[in-house]
């Protein structure tokens, strides 16, 4: 065969090689492109249904419009009253707009109130209520009831509320906040609303720090529907993802959205102080200690000033209350004396019963929410007492001799240690709290 013919064949031979080759790699891409849009096809499908799944919830926990109507029809009936019934319901400066609710039980939602200020003629406001299908129809107290008996109703509701105790104030205080019009009488709606307002444990508990900064301050109520200031952050850190968004977004993906959400070190730092002097505020008040059984990062939020509002007040308990339902509680181990997430006993081996004393102290649990909250980006001359006083902080239990002396010191030491680093702000040029 001529060379001339042998060359040719043998190029004919390499292109068909060629492209056999390339036909089999297109093949391939294609098969992965084919499986890439079935992926993707399916995860958008599985998106769409997580996301009509979370808002039929919604649509079934949000009832802000049923329950304005609900309240307001029986307060045209004179069945119920409020200082704020009649921006409510007839002037219509109180409106409700986005629903917070997490679950049926208890509402919450955004609005504004309407006002006659020139600076801020909508001032944002918290709507709260708690749908207690025991007193619905609001008939407590009865027909025929006394002041006297509205005074034993709310006794006995405390002591079973906190513990047994004198609340002879905290009764008064109730009763004169009940008296809406202030005529040193409680008339049957006066009294029916705050009955109602009482049966949500957060209101009760707002009623026991009535004057506190560290919590939203209540502007009024109509019923047992409640209004308190509002907030601009309702988690102390990251960013409350839908549902649909939480099922897709890698962890590494939300993490960073939360780092890049959360607010500069001095502005964490005043947050920190502020829920560290709730924790003072709140151990051995008026009505004893109160711990925080349930209180997480979704539960403390904060103004726009950066004041930080502890959030989910239901979560909050009586120290008294909480070692009585322990010691009543059988137990074989300590995991058996668990009450909420944070709010622990031991298990006495001898009796078969929780012994009751809660052994982690408020201090340790926010301790734990704030220790990678502070910790990141902290400035390097603190950082490493920082870690060190957090690290310490953390390991407090009622087991150490010392240790009411060790959580007061460690109090002060980092509510010193964060204001030192804050107190030359001009945000934060306020008088450093004694």
């Amino acid at each position: 065969m001529p060379v001339a013919a042998e060359r040719q064949l043998d190029s004919m031979k390499v292109k068909g090689t060629t492209r056999h080759f390339l036909l089999k790699i297109m093949g391939r891409n294609s098969m992965r492109v084919r499986h890439l849009l079935i992926l993707w096809l399916l995860l958008f499908l599985a998106s769409w249904v997580v996301y009509l799944t979370y808002s039929g919830q919604g649509s079934q926990i949000c009832r802000g419009q049923q329950i304005k109507s609900y309240i307001c029809q029986n307060y045209e009936r004179g069945v119920i009253g409020g200082p704020v019934c009649q921006e409510l319901c007839q002037e219509n400066k109180l409106q409700l707009t986005r629903c917070l609710s997490k679950d049926a039980e208890n509402q919450v939602y955004e609005g504004y109130w309407e006002t006659d200020s020139e600076t801020e003629p909508r001032h944002p406001v918290l709507f709260k209520y708690h749908m207690d299908l025991g007193n619905a129809g609001y008939k407590k107290p009865e027909t025929g009831s006394s002041m006297d008996d509205f005074r034993i109703m709310i006794t006995a509701y405390l002591n079973r509320k906190l513990g047994e105790g004198n609340y002879e104030q905290l009764q008064t205080k109730i009763v004169n906040i009940a008296d809406i019009n202030h005529d040193g009488k409680v008339s049957l709606p006066e009294a029916r609303s705050m009955w109602a307002l009482l049966q949500g444990e957060e209101f009760l508990i707002t009623m026991v720090l009535p004057n506190s900064e560290y919590i939203p301050k209540m502007l009024g109520f109509c019923g047992d529907l409640y209004v308190t200031d509002g907030l601009t952050s309702y988690r102390l850190y990251g960013v409350d993802f839908p549902a649909f968004v939480e099922f897709l977004f890698p962890t590494r993906i939300k993490n960073s959205i939360n780092s890049a959400a959360a607010p500069d070190w001095p502005k964490k730092a005043h947050i920190g102080v502020g829920l560290l002097e709730f924790v003072e505020e709140i151990f051995d008040g008026p009505t004893g200690n109160l711990l925080m059984c349930d209180v997480n990062e979704l539960s403390i939020g904060y103004n726009g000033n950066f004041d930080v509002k502890v959030l989910n007040l239901a979560d909050i308990h009586s120290e008294k209350s909480i070692t009585a339902v322990l010691q009543d509680r059988q137990c074989r181990t300590a995991g058996d004396c668990i009450f909420g997430a944070n709010c622990r006993s031991f298990c006495d081996s001898d009796t078969g019963h929780c012994s009751g004393e809660v052994v982690r102290p408020n201090l340790q649990r926010v301790c734990e929410m704030l220790y990678d909250f502070l910790l990141r980006s902290a400035p390097s001359a603190i950082n490493t007492q920082l870690k060190k006083d957090l690290d310490k902080c953390v390991a407090l239990e009622k087991t150490s001799a010392n240790m009411l002396m060790d959580h007061s010191l460690l109090l002060n030491e980092l509510k010193d240690l964060l204001w030192k680093q804050i107190s030359n702000s001009k945000q934060f040029m306020q008088q450093k709290k004694t």
